[in-house]
């Protein structure tokens, strides 16, 4: 089954679809040709799809439904009991907060004050201890690598360029010597076409190489 029949089948976006895949929370079967990898999944690959996206309306985490896919029997008690504590938490919180009216409060200092006895037992959310780690950008990684290469093509070409012109006239060979003269030219004309062209190159690469329905 290919990627939009299987958007159509799940309800879900490809990105979604995409992402899980990324995840391998569900591995489809792959083949590569002509430099790219087509996706073919399978009825069990569309279940597995479906039940995904059911936990992660649910509440469980992305660590949760990994580890329930691997063994459940062992694995889903434990990830059940921490969302039922995750959601015990938002009642808890819900209760606290719906008697506290924000009209008592005039800025987000005033209303904190109100807020500060009810919360002053909870701690922080553990995702506000420590900054995680971001996941890299290939698109952008291999369009910014493209555009550094292109733009010192571009530089190699031009400077041979007017090395040769230098040549054939003392005048252009004085103009060479100017970088005043020579360096406009190259950053007002040539420079900006070379970034695009190396920012297209880097996208072409990028989609080339992915995934593809």
């Amino acid at each position: 089954m290919k990627m939009k029949e299987v958007c159509i089948a799940t309800g879900l976006t490809e990105r979604a679809v995409r992402f899980y895949v990324q995840e391998q929370l569900v591995i489809p079967q792959s083949q590569r040709r002509g430099g790219r990898t087509w996706l073919d999944f399978s009825p069990a690959d569309v279940d597995r799809l479906r039940a995904i996206a059911v936990l992660r309306k649910a509440g469980f985490t992305l660590e949760e439904i990994r580890s329930m896919a691997q063994d459940f029997p062992q694995n889903a008690p434990d990830a059940a009991f921490a969302l039922r504590q995750r959601l015990q938490a938002a009642i808890d919180a819900y209760d606290r907060l719906r008697f506290t009216d924000t009209t008592q409060a005039d800025n987000l200092e005033d209303y904190a004050a109100l807020l500060e006895r009810e919360v002053a037992c909870r701690s922080l959310p553990s995702t506000d201890q420590f900054r995680p780690a971001a996941r890299l950008n290939w698109e952008s990684i291999l369009e910014n690598l493209c555009m550094i290469l292109a733009a010192i093509l571009a530089w190699r070409l031009y400077a041979r360029l007017v090395n040769a012109l230098s040549g054939f006239s003392d005048l252009f060979f004085y103009a060479s010597m100017n970088v005043l003269v020579v360096i406009p030219p190259f950053v007002v004309l040539i420079l900006p076409i070379a970034l695009v062209l190396g920012s297209k190159a880097g996208k072409w690469l990028y989609q080339h190489f992915e995934y593809v329905p």
